[in-house]
């Protein structure tokens, strides 16, 4: 959780820095250059992808091509009373650092840092960053949390696996103390077979000596 924590936190500063920074700029739509406003962010660009459409989307209806969205006639009240012909395209030049440029053109004039509504422009794009960056900071503890759900179901089956080797391990005791008892009665048997296979071979020599003897009496009386 502290190490979620402190990836929020350092998140949201780098962010932090690069939302403060609002620059002035221009960008090619097909063949037109049009002024507007570059915005970086430190979010990759797929999500901005996602985001970036979901919150304009309030001003009109968006016309897509590729990186590029547009909203002919986009009313934001904030800004003017007039129509807005926004243009905005999204830029990555490296996979976690996004660029928003964004275009305000109002009655055939783009808004530029000088004009007296600029103050409405940085406030629309820096309430997108806050936008944007609510959503990485969902999109982190859901990534987290998700690892961490994956993590307890590995430590569990481990357990389980563990176990279960713990159950195979008394049952393999059992089978060998068994066969150790088994064994020693065997030894035990084996034992006193031996003693009674060497009575059995002396009673076999006694009585061998007996008979050679009557034999060789049988054989005497005979000559």
């Amino acid at each position: 959780m502290k190490k979620l924590f402190s990836l929020i936190v350092v998140v949201f500063l780098t962010n932090g820095l690069f939302a403060q920074t609002i620059l002035s700029g221009s960008e090619l739509f097909g063949k037109d250059r049009k002024q507007g406003f570059y915005m970086t962010l430190g979010i990759e660009k797929k999500y901005i992808e996602k985001d970036w459409p979901m919150f304009i989307g309030k001003y009109g209806s968006i016309s897509q091509n590729r990186e590029v969205y547009n909203i002919a006639s986009a009313s934001i009240p904030d800004l003017t009373s007039e129509p807005v012909n926004l243009m905005t395209k999204i830029i990555s030049d490296k996979k976690t650092v996004t660029r928003i440029f964004a275009s305000f053109d109002i009655g055939g004039t783009p808004v530029s840092n000088s004009s007296s509504n600029y103050y409405e422009v940085e406030k629309l794009l820096k309430e997108f960053y806050a936008f944007a960056m609510q959503n990485e900071d969902v999109r982190l503890a859901e990534r987290d949390a998700g690892e961490s759900e994956k993590n307890l179901s590995r430590v569990e089956k481990t357990g389980k696996q563990i176990a279960r080797n713990i159950e195979r391990n008394k049952r393999e005791k059992e089978t060998l103390l068994r066969k150790i008892e088994e064994n020693k009665k065997e030894l035990e048997q084996l034992l006193k077979d031996e003693i009674d296979n060497k009575q059995d071979l002396e009673n076999a020599k006694i009585a061998l000596d007996e008979k050679q003897k009557s034999l060789s009496t049988v054989k005497t009386r005979k000559q």
